[in-house]
């Protein structure tokens, strides 16, 4: 009787077969979403996804990046209007009055490559717009020097205002030295 399981007695249900896509999903796109925030000197870790009860969703820190529906009749990715700039141009998609802010793009509308990529593109924004909390920190010369942030904690480094600023090319200190 040991050999008895139980679960298999019962079938998964369509919604949880699902769930376990967009997990899977997820789990295979992680590792080059996580190259793409090592690229910005972001922390990888923080980006997360999180399986919910009808779509799963994945975040930059508490940022949303999209939201993946693999389950049911219509699969899409949503794309937050604060990123649409990453959809390419002439893609079709749909809003919905529930979710004014989104747009959708239905799967069967992109290639295999296609959703991979626009996640890549959607996280690297969503880096971008990680809002400042303070404007530079001690290493403000180093960073100058370097034009770029130095600081060894990227979790930090991404709250700082003059990590933007040098990468628009301004430069306030040191010998790199090109605001007066």
């Amino acid at each position: 009787m040991d050999d008895f399981n139980q679960t298999s007695l019962f079938p998964k249900t369509e919604k949880e077969l699902g769930m376990e896509r967009e997990e899977a999903f997820f789990k295979q796109a992680l590792p080059l979403l996580q190259e793409a925030a090592k690229s910005r000197n972001a922390n990888p870790e923080d980006i997360t996804y999180e399986v919910l009860s009808t779509y799963s969703s994945l975040k930059f820190r508490s940022s949303l990046i999209c939201k993946l529906k693999l389950r049911g009749k219509k699969w899409y990715i949503s794309i937050p209007g604060r990123l649409h700039e990453v959809i390419p141009e002439g893609t079709e998609t749909t809003q919905i009055a529930s979710e004014k802010h989104f747009f959708r793009i239905a799967f069967d509308l992109l290639t295999e490559n296609d959703v991979p990529s626009l996640m890549e593109k959607a996280t690297l924004l969503a880096i971008e717009l990680v809002p400042k909390e303070f404007d530079c920190c001690s290493h403000y010369e180093e960073c100058s020097d370097a034009k770029v942030c130095v600081h060894p904690d990227p979790s930090f480094s991404m709250l700082c205002g003059y990590r933007k600023i040098l990468k628009s090319g301004r430069i306030f200190y040191g010998g790199n030295r090109n605001i007066d």
